[in-house]
């Protein structure tokens, strides 16, 4: 009894089944909610990026349209204290192309002639180099909203990263605690087993000596009460004998004494059967509470092997669910992973498509005179470098999740 106690003991579980599956349901719920957070910021800063896009657009767009007030009040000759514009609906309007009289012609000549000139060594720029400089100031900013969103995303990301690894961290080491416990615990059962299994073995074999010991004696017995039953006969004869007085038939026996001795020897074979009848009573009742005792061995065994499986079964469903856990979490990795790789990959042909537009537009206005500003290609250089970092810790936490999956596979082959 005392080892059944102690492998109820081992074999208790290591906690409630209900607590580990709620704790398990509101991991994967957090985790799946910090994903969702993430996305969501990730559409948030592309949309930011966006709106940046469309300001610059309509920036330049109020440049061109003030641009071209400037030059319709150089036109008309008046000045924006005297300019009064009224907003209207051009759809219920009709659209007259306007004209200059010709004394407000002959003045814009005379103005555009007193106009200075400008110096030989200053050339003149003309609108659309102007809006050209302001479309490269404006991708300038662009280019700088774009590095330092993608800077605050490679932040976000890296984060996360740090994140996920310190959890995969501490969900290994609870995982690898939580096994060490089961295996101490199952060492613990099967040791227990193996001491039960060689008590029952111990009393078996003593229980066989004691049935042998049994079987010699009741055939000893046997044997005496044979003999005592061949002599009934003689000593019921000479009782007959002595009964009836008659002294006619002691000619057959030599004397007397014999008979006397018949008698001793009848009074001592009765003590010896009723000895012989109480140690029997005995032994039968000593047999009896050693198949009592085996039978209650017999189902202590049964029990602590129907415990032992129960409990194997137990470690098997365990192993099994973390075996899924790991295949949801490896999973969840991967699509990380993926999503990581796309959004690199997309702000890499962004970059690529500024770049080259930045080359083309210094191109085509420095000419061959003003040699290529190196600086931004060296910054996209630099981009280049940390999304091949990025990559590399994306490969790295991909074969540190496949180490996992080794570990766990060896798991299951110790099982």
């Amino acid at each position: 009894m005392a080892a059944t106690d102690r492998y109820r003991k081992a074999s208790r579980p290591t906690f409630d089944e209900g607590e580990r599956q709620d704790m398990t349901r509101e991991l994967i719920e957090l985790r799946s909610a910090l994903s969702d957070i993430n996305v969501f910021l990730h559409a948030e800063r592309q949309q930011v990026s966006r709106l940046h896009a469309e300001n610059e657009q309509l920036q330049l767009a109020n440049l061109e349209a003030e641009k071209k007030v400037s030059m319709l009040l150089t036109l008309s000759g008046l000045t924006e204290g005297e300019l009064k514009v009224f907003l209207r609906d051009a759809r219920r309007t009709t659209i007259v192309k306007q004209r200059l009289p010709p004394h407000l012609r002959m003045l814009h000549n005379k103005l555009r002639e007193d106009l200075p000139k400008p110096a030989p060594g200053h050339p003149e720029e003309s609108d659309e180099e102007l809006i050209l400089k302001a479309e490269i100031n404006s991708l300038k900013k662009q280019l700088q909203e774009s590095k330092r969103n993608w800077q605050c995303e490679k932040d976000a990301l890296l984060q996360d990263r740090t994140l996920v690894a310190s959890e995969n961290k501490l969900q290994v080491s609870k995982d690898e605690a939580h096994i060490n416990l089961l295996t101490a615990r199952l060492e613990e059962s099967q040791n227990l087993v193996t001491e039960t299994i060689q008590d029952s073995l111990k009393s078996k074999s003593k229980m066989q000596d004691l049935e042998m010991k049994w079987l010699a004696e009741k055939d000893y017995l046997l044997s005496v009460l044979a003999s005592m039953e061949e002599n009934m006969s003689l000593v019921s004869h000479l009782e007959a004998i002595g009964r009836s007085g008659s002294y006619t038939d002691l000619t057959k026996t030599k004397s007397t004494c014999e008979l006397k001795d018949l008698r001793r020897e009848n009074e001592l074979l009765r003590t010896e059967m009723a000895e012989a009848e109480d140690l029997r009573a005995v032994y039968e009742s000593q047999c009896l509470q050693l198949e009592q005792k085996m039978c209650k061995l017999r189902e202590e065994k049964e029990a602590s092997e129907q415990m032992f499986k129960e409990r194997n079964q137990k470690l098997a469903k365990q192993i099994e669910m973390l075996k899924e856990e790991n295949m949801k979490l490896d999973e969840r990795r991967k699509t990380d992973t993926r999503g990581f790789q796309s959004s690199i990959r997309l702000l890499k042909e962004d970059m690529k498509t500024v770049v080259h537009q930045m080359y083309k537009l210094t191109m085509a206005f420095s000419g061959d005179t003003i040699p290529v500003d190196f600086t931004v290609l060296n910054e996209m250089q630099a981009v280049a470098t940390l999304v091949r970092a990025v990559q590399n810790t994306i490969s790295e936490a991909r074969r540190r999740a496949l180490r996992g999956r080794v570990t766990l596979s060896i798991l299951e082959s110790y099982r």
